[in-house]
């Protein structure tokens, strides 16, 4: 049995103003026949299928008529949400995919059959855990007098538990069958690239390690971390990474699929598929002269436009510099290529951190989290309540982000 492990698609994902919709495109179309062409038997998505809990028309068109485009191919596809999906978006029609083989676990229940998906090609028997993304709210309650630790603690065991009751199920129901865990969550040591807007830590630090996961697991299909890896010390628990770039700091990563063959009751090998690239991310970077010498060398190789950061810095500040910086992007409106954002900074001028976020820094630039952290600053809040001040602003914001 062939099983396909990919993970945070982020449909509807923009660019700074651009959005990611031909990119997807052509990924999705490439995926397809990769599915056909290697005969995978098994594609599970870990999560952030979209990039938000309200996906507009055109992503959610892609989703469907992706599914629809497997149907004649009758693969089994296991979705689990993250957490930039909408749990009740993608549960909402599940009854329904679930007869055309799509299974799809939204959220949880704290029902272990329903995380748990029996698979079966030819004589191959696999159980997929699909268990989704488990917000605090599905993992503790806040009790009044908690401290940070506890709060600490508390998200880790409520992860262990549920992965420890969902691996007891398995192999009470099902002896001898191979086992493959998904999970939408930040594993301890895993690297991170700029586009992860909320990672699943407690106050920057890791609540859950890759040695947490119980035994009976042959291979754990993890999403949420966009650089792909294996993580812990052996390498059985993966991350796929994002199938395409998703920020100017992953413009040069790897962009990969991983199958996985399961034969004889056992995980038998995991091969990296190469996406290929679809688009550029580019950044320039140096004086007024030197970025248009270099803009102007620019060429777009790949299948669409490609999209560049340019960064000019200048000696001294001046209204005709600005004015130069401002044509230079006119300049460059009908190039092959397209400036998705710019800045311009000066090395003589001594910014205090209010004008460097008026300034020099995009809105698009900042998650919440980093404009919560604004308000800390301004507010001089102490470390330890800033600690606590900071989950308590993230699980008000995911409850009113579902």
């Amino acid at each position: 049995m062939k099983v396909l492990h990919t993970a945070d698609w982020h449909l509807g994902k923009r660019l700074y103003r651009y959005e990611l919709t031909d990119d997807h495109m052509h990924f999705l179309d490439w995926l397809s026949e990769l599915i056909e062409e290697r005969q995978i038997d098994v594609l599970v998505i870990a999560g952030d299928v979209f990039d938000t809990t309200n996906p507009n028309d055109g992503s959610m068109q892609l989703y469907y008529q992706f599914l629809t485009r497997m149907l004649p191919l009758q693969r089994k596809i296991i979705i689990t949400g993250g957490n930039h999906d909408s749990a009740s978006k993608l549960n909402a029609p599940r009854d329904l995919l679930r007869n055309l083989n799509i299974h799809v676990v939204g959220c949880t229940t704290g029902n272990c059959p329903d995380e748990v998906v029996k698979l079966s090609c030819g004589s191959v028997d696999l159980l997929v855990a699909a268990v989704p993304y488990l917000r605090d709210s599905d993992l503790r309650q806040s009790i009044s007098g908690q401290t940070y630790e506890d709060r600490v603690e508390a998200v880790r065991m409520g992860i262990c538990n549920h992965y420890e009751r969902v691996a007891d199920y398995c192999r009470s129901e099902f002896a001898a069958v191979p086992v493959l865990a998904m999970g939408h969550l930040y594993v301890n040591g895993a690297t991170v690239s700029e586009s992860e807007r909320e990672i699943h830590t407690v106050g920057g630090q890791a609540a859950f390690a890759a040695t947490h996961f119980p035994e009976g697991f042959d291979y754990v299909a993890l999403g949420h971390i966009h650089v792909p890896q294996q993580v812990g010390s052996g390498d059985t628990v993966r991350y796929s990474g994002s199938p395409i770039p998703l920020s100017f700091g992953e413009r040069d990563q790897l962009h990969q699929v991983l199958e996985l063959t399961f034969d004889n009751g056992k995980l038998s090998s995991i091969d990296s598929v190469k996406v290929p690239k679809f688009r550029s991310l580019r950044q320039v970077a140096g004086s007024l002269d030197e970025v248009r010498e270099r803009l102007a060398a620019l060429e777009s190789i790949d299948r669409l436009p490609s999209l560049v950061e340019v960064l000019v810095e200048e000696e001294n500040e001046s209204l005709t510099t600005r004015m130069h910086f401002e044509q230079l992007q006119r300049d460059y409106a009908d190039a092959p290529f397209r400036i998705a954002k710019s800045r311009l900074t000066f090395k003589n001028k001594k910014k205090g951190l209010d004008a460097l976020y008026s300034i020099d820094t995009h809105l698009q630039d900042l998650s919440y989290l980093d404009v919560f952290a604004r308000r800390l600053d301004v507010a001089e809040v102490t470390d330890d309540m800033r600690l606590l001040l900071t989950e308590t602003y993230k699980q008000l914001y995911q409850s009113v982000a579902k």
